[in-house]
């Protein structure tokens, strides 16, 4: 069974076995949006604008702190592809599933990040811990043509800047939830 992580006390990540698929209901409404950027540094601005582009779309409210933190841990995710992947490509895949967001992003590399906690002096080494921190849930997966790093946030219902869209986005158990892409 696949391992997933999830924050531990100290941000240092813990090992739990695999949870329920997410199956959504009739009256759930779901959004997704896939898209591939060149493999070079431009990428994270260029990423991180259209992530906070469609969720802005799809109901959330600018400003609030589980779209800054979605918004950071899609530029981690990114960076940590175009840096350690050496992909010609990187695609990322975003899903508003009621009160659930799964940002996934894929490279061409099958090596897979390390968690580590960096030293105080070094200048990197955080991107992972950062996601860690901010998701309610992360994990990576290989795939035919190399990984898929993930992670969810839930999102609270005063987080939508239309009230109707608030109402048509239950909170779902943290235990139930699993969404592929």
């Amino acid at each position: 069974m696949r391992q997933q992580h999830r924050q531990g006390p100290l941000g240092i990540d813990e090992q739990f076995s695999g949870t329920a698929p997410l199956v959504p209901e009739a009256h759930m409404e779901t959004h997704q949006l896939s898209f591939t950027l060149p493999g070079t540094p431009h990428a994270v601005a260029d990423a991180r604008h259209r992530v906070l582009a469609a969720l802005c779309r799809w109901g959330l409210q600018p400003g609030s702190e589980v779209l800054d933190s979605i918004e950071l841990a899609s530029s981690e995710l990114v960076t940590n592809a175009v840096k350690h992947a050496g992909s010609k490509h990187v695609s990322v895949d975003i899903r508003l599933c009621g009160a659930l967001v799964r940002i996934g992003v894929c490279d061409a590399s099958h090596q897979l990040p390390r968690l580590r906690l960096p030293g105080a002096v070094d200048e990197s080494g955080r991107g992972l811990l950062i996601v860690a921190t901010l998701a309610a849930r992360y994990d990576v997966e290989l795939t035919p043509t190399g990984k898929r790093c993930w992670a969810e946030f839930e999102v609270p219902s005063e987080t939508y800047a239309d009230a109707r869209a608030a109402s048509a986005a239950p909170a779902l158990p943290l235990s139930s939830r699993h969404v592929p892409f």
